[in-house]
């Protein structure tokens, strides 16, 4: 496949155009979850998920703070 017949997903965040060439953003859930499981070997997708995770401890570290403060 070339690099310009790949879909476009285009969203714009203030001033910022994100433009994602994958087939990902069009799939359904069942469509991305199976996509993810059979590319788990990849090296991007691997390096996404363990920042995906990351974030996730990050997020849920200062929810526990704030609640521990406002107690």
């Amino acid at each position: 496949m070339k690099y310009d017949e790949r879909p476009v997903f285009v969203t714009q965040v203030g001033n910022t155009t994100i433009k994602i060439r994958s087939a990902l953003p069009f799939m359904t859930p069942e469509e991305q979850k199976r996509w993810w499981d059979e590319n788990n070997h990849l090296p991007e997708v691997r390096m996404f998920k363990r920042a995906w995770i990351q974030s996730l401890l990050q997020v849920a570290k200062g929810e526990a703070s704030r609640d521990h403060d406002s107690a």
